[in-house]
Parts: C-alpha cells; structure tokens; sequence
C-alpha cells in the first residue's frame, strides 16, 4: 500500500493591520461634561458682560438694598446696588454698585446719581410707581468725556436732566421770596422752564437763581427780556380802577417766575447762562428801559411820608421820571433838618414830534452850559419840586414839575453833586400853614382881656345910665310942657339902654357867644391842622375812626 500522503499543514495565518480604535468616553461622563461645558460659558460670559464696579456715597442708606435696589437709566436698568456700607466717619453711606458692561460710556465726570421714591412737594408729585417696585436708583449721563468710578449722589432728584432740549441761565434777586427748586417759569401764561437751584452769594447781598428755559421757548430770550416774580395776585388801584394780574392759579398757590421779551426788541437769542435781574413785579420789569438819564436831588424841609423809592415824578400828567433814594439831610449850619430825594429824569419822555429823537425838556443834546442856561430859565420861570397827595386813599406822594409864578428868585446849585433843584411846599402842606396861622392869629387875641374890658365899659356905662336918670328926676320936678316931654323921652331911653346892659340882654349874650365860637373856631382848626398833618387822606374818607 502506498504509504499516505501527510495531510497539507494548515496555511500560516496571515496578520492583519487593524485601525485602532477612536476612544469613546463612556455615556455616564457625558451629562457632567456637558454640564461642565455650559458652566464654562456662563462663566465666559458673565466675565465678558460684566461692567465695572463704582462707589457711590449717600448722605443715608434710605431705599439702598444690596442685591434689589436696581439702577435706571431712562427706566432701563444698567447696575444693581451690591453693598452698603457705613463711612469710617458715619458722616455717609458709601454703596458699591455693579453696572453692565454697556453702561460703562455712561460713568463720566459729571454724571449724576439719586434716590428715586415716593414725594409730594408743593408743586409736584413724584415716584409714584416705587410704592409697588420700590425704591431705586436714578441715573443722568454728563456732557464730560473724562472718566469716573467714585461718585457723590445728589440728595433730590435734579428739575432738569443734562439731554433735555433747552438753555440755562441765572437771575440776581434780592430776596429768595417764594421761590424753589422746580418753580415753574411762565412766558405768556404758558410753562416754559423752572427753577433748577439758588445760593447766596458770597457777600450775602442778594440771591443767584439758576433757571432752566425749555426749547422751543428758550429762542424768545434774548438779553433785553424781563423776568419777575409771578407769585401770589398783584392787586394794583389806580386811575383806571382795580387791576388784577396773575399768572395761573399754581403761581398763587406755590408760586412761579415770569419773563417777556419787548416787541420793539430784535437782539438775537441770550447765550448760556446769561444773567438777568428778577424784578418783584411786573410792572417793575416792563418799565421802559431809558438810555440817557439825569440826576438831580430835591431838597424838602415838609414831611415826605407817603412817599417811596421808585414814586413817579410828574410834569402836567405826564411822567418823566422817578424817586431813586430818600434820605436825611444833616448840615450843620442849617436852621431846620431838611430831607433829600433824589430823582432820575428821563428826557426822552419829553419830545418834539416834529423833531423825533431830540429831547426840549431838561435837554438832551445841549452842550453843558447852553443846557445849564436852559434849566435856569425855567427856574426863572417859577419851575418847582412839589410833593402832591397821588391817591387820598392810601396816603400816597408823588413828585410833581410845574411852574409857580408868584415863586421866589432861586437859582440851581450846580456845585451840588448831582444838581440840587429848587422846590415849593406843597397845596396840602401849604393849607396845614395857613390853618396853623389863623389859629395863631386867634391865639394872640387877648379874649379873657377883650371880656374883662367889655363888661368893665358896661358897668361904665350903667353908672353913667344912673346919672342920667337922676339928672332927669331932677329935671321931671323942674320943668313944664315941652321940656317935661323931652325928660319922658330922655327916661323911656334910659330904660332901653338899661334893658340892653342886663345880664339876660340879648347883646351880652350874643357877645359872649361870639367870644365862644371863636374860641371853638380856634381849637377846630387846630385840630384840623392835626388831622390832616397825619391822615392826609380824611379829606376823602373823613375823620378815621379811633380804635379802642
């Protein structure tokens, strides 16, 4: 038998490469990979949105809670308040707040900080809304380009925020009176700005108003408008009776500012933070503005009461001027104690209107010697100062120019600085002299003499009525027929003249009568002199009642 054939030996096993594997985390790591992942992000993006951290300093923590009290600008919120702290001093609260990072643009120098709640001022009401969220931040972007991280919060709200549309200015007051932070400011009875603050100046002679005039009314001031102070009713009597002027009914309540421009004036726009006078009326403030003025002072030795600063001063009806100052004039050889008033005469007032523009009343473009040759002609002439009654009601005096004819010669003092012009007393004070006078008169009269010499010449003449009545007894028993009807008719004379010296004769009454009344007469018009010297006005109203 053929021997087998071995069996084939098995083919050599031939190596495969094989790609390794890609590593695959196990599904269990997968949920905190991701969770890791997204933690990474916020964490990328809270770093990346996060805003810088500032202070801000408070006078209290009133409303500041870490974590909730939010920052607003333009009631969007751009920062949280996260801490409140008490200052080293306690003398303020210092919050450190973070912002967005968007809200970085708007922390520059002049940026402004407040509280926002509930308040209810006089005029306004605000915060209304932080009664339900609470209360929070406020913030008002400045016009600086300079950067800032520790600021200083205001105590209230600001009236005017840095983007409103408008133009600030100032006034000068002499008193604050019932003005406040938001006052509003009126042009034509229309609300056109407020009052954003006021200080004392450093000398402490008047008040510095800052105003805030809002577009479109800011381009009607110009450098000629008048502002005044609008609040409470100005009542003012006068010729054409009683007028009431006011400006709105929050004007009288919580009082308010008022400007306008004069028609005639054509200046363009006040520039920025123009300062203006604030005058305590209207009527003050729209005084027509006169560029050429002159001086003079008046010297009075009658009592000047009634009469005030800024009282007219009148030619014939027609005001060419005003009182300026009143004050005592002390000169030591001088017999009496006069007073000064010194007066500002507008010679514009007094024009030619066929001449416009050049004045013939107290001159305007006279050299200073034809001018002065002209004033001492009208004094010549009986020109005179007088005080005169404006109003019997109130007692009020008023300056009046004119001529007197039967004046005295006086001539001005133009040494005096300014000119002292003459003056003549005045009607009431003149009928106050001659009342004065009469009852000096009848003062001097000798009544008590002029009655003892009276009833001395009557006891006289009874003696001598005596003798004659005896004289005719004797002749009665001597005579006959005619002569004895002349003693009857001698006798019946006799007993009317005795009738007319009794006591109870109507001429000794009547005489002392006379003597009475003229007494009566003497103490009434003294008393009127008294009266009228302190109540000029009872020529009007008659005698004022006396208070118990």
């Amino acid at each position: 038998m053929p021997e087998p054939i071995p069996p084939t030996p098995p083919a050599l096993p031939v190596a495969i490469v094989e790609t390794p594997r890609r590593f695959r985390i196990p599904l269990v790591w997968i949920i905190p990979l991701v969770a890791a992942l997204i933690g990474l992000f916020l964490a990328a993006r809270t770093y990346y949105e996060q805003g810088p951290t500032i202070t801000i300093q408070f006078h209290t923590g009133e409303g500041l809670e870490p974590g909730k009290t939010r920052i607003k600008y333009k009631d969007v919120d751009v920062g949280q308040i996260a801490a409140v702290a008490l200052a080293e001093d306690g003398s303020h609260v210092v919050a450190t707040a973070r912002l967005a990072r968007e809200a970085a643009r708007l922390l520059v120098d002049d940026t402004r900080f407040w509280v926002v709640s509930a308040k209810v001022s006089g005029n306004s009401v605000s915060g209304l809304g932080t009664l339900l969220s609470g209360a929070y931040v406020g913030l008002d972007v400045g016009k600086s380009t300079e950067p800032r991280r520790d600021f200083v919060a205001l105590e209230a709200a600001p009236a005017v925020t840095f983007d409103a549309p408008g133009r600030v200015f100032a006034l000068q007051a002499e008193t604050i009176g019932s003005i406040n932070i938001g006052t509003p400011i009126y042009f034509r009875r229309i609300e056109a700005g407020q009052v954003t603050g006021f200080k004392l100046d450093e000398k402490g002679k008047r008040v510095d108003v800052q105003i805030f005039i809002k577009a479109p009314y800011d381009r009607f001031v110009t450098t000629d408008s008048r502002f005044w102070n609008a609040s409470g009713v100005d009542v003012k009597l006068g010729a054409d009776g009683v007028q009431v002027n006011t400006e709105s009914f929050a004007a009288i309540v919580t009082g308010g500012l008022a400007f306008q421009t004069p028609d005639s004036s054509l200046d363009d726009p006040a520039p920025p933070k123009h300062t203006f006078r604030l005058f305590p009326n209207r009527g003050e403030a729209l005084k027509q503005p006169h560029t050429h003025v002159r001086n003079y002072v008046l010297r009075f030795t009658e009592s000047v009461r009634g009469l005030s600063v800024g009282a007219p001063v009148d030619f014939r009806g027609i005001q060419v001027g005003e009182v300026t100052a009143i004050e005592p004039d002390f000169r030591a050889k001088a017999a009496d104690l006069g007073l000064l008033v010194e007066v500002n005469i507008f010679p514009g007032r007094m024009q030619n209107a066929s001449q416009p523009g050049k004045a013939t009343f107290f001159g305007k473009d006279e050299s200073d010697k034809d001018f002065r040759a002209f004033v001492d002609t009208l004094i010549a002439s009986g020109l005179r100062a007088q005080l005169r009654s404006g109003n019997l009601v109130t007692g009020q005096l008023y300056v009046a120019l004119d001529f007197f004819p039967g004046a005295g010669a006086v001539k001005v003092d133009w040494k005096h600085n300014p000119p002292l012009l003459p003056t003549q007393r005045g009607s009431l004070d003149e009928l106050q002299t001659t009342l004065l006078r009469i009852v000096a008169r009848l003062d001097k009269l000798p009544l008590d003499d002029i009655g003892r010499d009276t009833q001395k010449a009557i006891a006289g003449l009874g003696r001598t009525i005596d003798e004659a009545e005896n004289l005719v007894k004797r002749l009665d028993g001597l005579a006959n027929g005619e002569v004895r009807d002349t003693v009857v008719e001698a006798r019946s004379a006799i007993g009317d003249a005795r009738k007319l010296l009794a006591s109870d004769a109507p001429l000794q009454q009547d005489l002392r009568a006379t003597l009475q009344e003229l007494s009566r007469t003497a103490q009434m018009l003294r008393q009127l002199a008294d009266t009228l010297d302190r109540h000029p006005e009872a020529l009007l109203r008659g005698k004022p009642e006396e208070k118990p």
